[in-house]
């Protein structure tokens, strides 16, 4: 038996000497002579010489990177963290580290090493175990790919098990690899597909893991290093294994490098007597371990790429598309803006607080979104009490069915507004407003219903009462005026001028309201005051399509997309549409500039004050924008605009909506300050268009004369007709209500006294 096994080893060995058989004899070089016992030449030939040659390389998994609108990083996503380096980036010590490393014949054998071979099946033979490789640098490239060309767990086990079918088919692919490309080539690929441990993969990410450099910046040793880890990077692993093996190992490959002539003996002994200086930087790979400070802007933009159509199929293989792809994304995100974002929102509530203020800030024309901040912290890290104070990484700005956002009060009135004049009503529309009414909405409960079960809404302020103009009913917040004014056009034309310039209906409830509406035309008679719940960034949407004249553009956080080859992809590009005449979102951007103080084409009323002077003095500039509080302020807003940006700033307890009220509602309207302050300081002004005749008085284009009735055009035409108006809208004050209130921000809604830093 023993000299039977003889006779076929000789066999074999003859077979590798003449060449005839490569394919097996590349299999008896990496398997004892038991795994081979069987085969015949003619078998192994023709096995051989029927294989395909033409090596099918896919795209390999690539790195995606998130940058801001400087180049600055966000952070990264991957499958597999690979940086591709091509080969004149390489030095030549890590090239001739890698040679003398793997394959020490590379440049002088044609893809399978006869030598190598031949040293390998003796050495394996007499241990009668697999002690020596015989697999050339091609031929592990070629197993690579391989695998990653595998598309199933079976042909995965194929492309990798330890069986000579799988040596042949890479014996036969690396000989024809060889005639297609030059040995730089194929060392380039080899550097950038192998794998070097701790989430390493290709050269380029291997040296950022391990030395937080880039390839051209190696040292010797370093380069040894690396090229060591190759064969097996669980062995030589010198951050979390064994140090002292990997030491073993970069110094076994300094010697090797001296004895093949690429460096001297000296070089050697000086570069094996350092010590193994790592300097390991950890990938990025997600939102939560990119840039803390722009953490939320990351979710959302993943949230956004994975609700793409564009990129996928479904959210699973968008997602790793992006994970592979290898894009280089470079957002709108504007670090300037972001970092006094930032400040305002952590100067005015602490991370601690259960109360959270954030702010979206929105690009007019193109929808980017240049900014978003939130007094939290991106992290998952647990809170002790619980609740989203101060870590979260739930999208407070921008929501989700599961949290659809915050009541945003009056600065919905915009909506009916806007609906108001598309229906064909002049600014300068006069209606009186009582200081409470009774409306046609039924089904009304507690203080707010009169009559039995009518709805009866009241101003903030019983200074309010009197005859308005869509200027000033806009200006001092007259909820009454709004009310009167949606009955008149109707309710479904407010909500779905909201979903026409960027509200979404999240919440289930409001959902249904907004498709009874469609139909019911008493139902939700509250929505002029602001009663769905919304996010910054809709609100930012909505009120940058009136600073765009009418032109809604989907949110987008990309200024640009560029491919794994460096080509731009137009889907980096806006997608906006004219969702609004210019003409009337230039009138509705006219009213929206009373509340702030600014000066509007005609017809602001300073007789009660303006509900956010302050905003409009901070600023030398034409702007706009509108308060909101809901009611018993348990949130407060500030959504404003210029013809260059919008922002909306909310502030709220997210875990417990319209709960407890706010300690100070003048803290939006503080932030959009000291936001827009900043975004705005490098933006040349721009004037606002002014309203057309038409569109501030009516037909004749100029202001109305006194009318009969007194909710059309101009005022009573007798004294006391105003008087009988009042009476025919206005319920009989319930004992004690006093609407009286000294505050002025937002129509006098009451509020508990300004709490600094809270």
């Amino acid at each position: 038996m023993e000299s039977r096994g003889k006779d076929k080893r000789a066999q074999l060995f003859a077979i590798a000497l003449c060449g005839l058989l490569a394919g097996v004899v590349i299999a008896a070089a990496a398997f004892p002579a038991v795994a081979v016992t069987g085969l015949t030449a003619k078998s192994a030939s023709d096995e051989f010489e029927n294989l395909p040659s033409d090596l099918a390389t896919p795209p390999l998994p690539q790195t995606s990177y998130l940058l801001a609108a400087d180049g600055s990083p966000i952070t990264s996503f991957y499958a597999e963290n690979r940086v591709p380096v091509p080969i004149s980036e390489v030095p030549q010590m890590m090239q001739d580290a890698m040679v003398a490393a793997e394959d020490a014949r590379f440049y002088q054998h044609n893809g399978v090493d006869m030598q190598g071979i031949i040293r390998a099946f003796v050495r394996n033979q007499q241990a009668g175990d697999i002690q020596q490789g015989a697999s050339t640098l091609t031929q592990q490239y070629v197993r690579n790919v391989l695998s990653y060309a595998a598309d199933t767990p079976a042909e995965r086990r194929l492309a990798t098990e330890d069986t000579v079918g799988r040596k042949v088919r890479e014996a036969r692919y690396a000989v024809a690899l060889e005639k297609q490309l030059t040995k730089q080539q194929i060392l380039e690929r080899y550097l950038n597909i192998s794998f070097y441990g701790n989430g390493g993969y290709g050269l380029g990410s291997a040296a950022q893991r391990y030395f937080s450099k880039a390839p051209k910046d190696l040292t010797l040793a370093e380069a040894a290093m690396l090229a060591g880890m190759v064969r097996s990077p669980s062995t030589y692993d010198p951050i979390s294994g064994d140090a002292d093996a990997a030491r073993a190992r970069r110094n076994y490959v300094l010697s090797r490098m001296a004895d093949l002539g690429y460096i001297t003996r000296v070089e050697a002994n000086e570069a094996a007597a350092t010590k193994l200086e790592l300097h390991p930087r950890k990938p990025q790979g997600s939102c939560v371990n990119g840039d803390p400070s722009y953490g939320f802007y990351c979710d959302w933009f993943l949230d956004w790429w994975k609700s793409n159509p564009a990129f996928g199929r479904n959210r699973t293989e968008r997602e790793q598309n992006l994970k592979t792809g290898g894009y280089k994304i470079v957002t709108a995100l504007d670090p300037a803006t972001q970092r006094a974002a930032q400040k305002a929102v952590d100067e005015e509530v602490r991370r601690t607080s259960n109360f959270a203020t954030g702010v979206v800030v929105v690009q007019p024309g193109t929808g980017r979104v240049t900014a978003m901040a939130i007094n939290r912290t991106y992290s998952l890290k647990k809170n002790p009490a619980g609740g989203s104070a101060p870590n979260t990484v739930n999208p407070l700005l921008t929501g989700t069915n599961v949290s659809p956002g915050y009541q945003a009060g009056s600065t919905f009135k915009l909506f009916t507004l806007a609906a108001a004049i598309e229906k064909g009503l002049p600014l300068g529309t006069k209606i009186y407003s009582a200081g409470r009414i009774k409306t046609q909405f039924r089904n009304a409960s507690g203080p707010v219903a009169c009559d039995g079960d009518y709805w009866c809404p009241k101003n903030a302020s019983g200074r309010m009462s009197g005859t308005h103009t869509m200027w000033s009913g806009f200006g001092e917040s007259v909820n009454t005026f709004f009310v009167q004014l949606e009955e008149r056009i109707g309710v479904k034309a407010a909500v779905n001028m909201a979903e026409r310039l960027g509200v979404t209906f999240r919440s289930s409830k409001d959902y249904d309201q907004r498709n009874a509406v469609q139909t019911n035309p008493k139902a939700w008679g509250s929505f002029t005051l602001g009663t769905a719940l919304v996010t910054p960034l809709d609100m930012a949407t909505a009120y940058a399509t009136i600073a765009a004249r009418g032109k809604r553009c989907d949110p987008t956080p990309l200024l640009s997309l560029a491919d794994r080859n460096g080509r731009q992809i137009a889907f980096g590009n806006p997608t906006c549409k004219q969702v609004l005449a210019p003409d009337i979102a230039d009138a509705v951007a006219d009213a929206a500039r009373c509340p702030v103080g600014d000066d509007a084409a005609s017809g602001c009323s300073r007789r009660n004050g303006v509900t956010a002077g302050r905003v409009g003095g901070a600023f030398v500039r034409p702007i706009a924008g509108k308060t909101g509080t809901t009611d018993d302020n348990k949130a407060a807003w500030f959504v404003g605009f210029t013809p260059n940006l919008a922002a909306a700033v909310f502030y709220s307890d997210p875990d417990n909506p319209n709960v407890r009220p706010v300690p100070n509602y003048r803290v939006p309207a503080t932030v959009f300050i000291k936001t827009m302050q900043t975004a705005l300081s490098t933006v040349a002004p721009k004037g606002f268009v002014a309203p057309t005749s038409f569109r501030k008085w009516g037909a004749d284009g100029s202001p109305p004369t006194l009318k009969s009735d007194p909710s059309v055009g101009g005022g009573p035409a007798d004294p006391d007709q105003e008087r009988r108006e009042r009476d025919r809208r206005s319920p009989t004050p319930r004992p004690g209500e006093d609407d009286e209130d000294p505050d002025e921000e937002d129509g006098g809604r009451t509020t508990t006294p300004p709490t600094p830093g809270d």
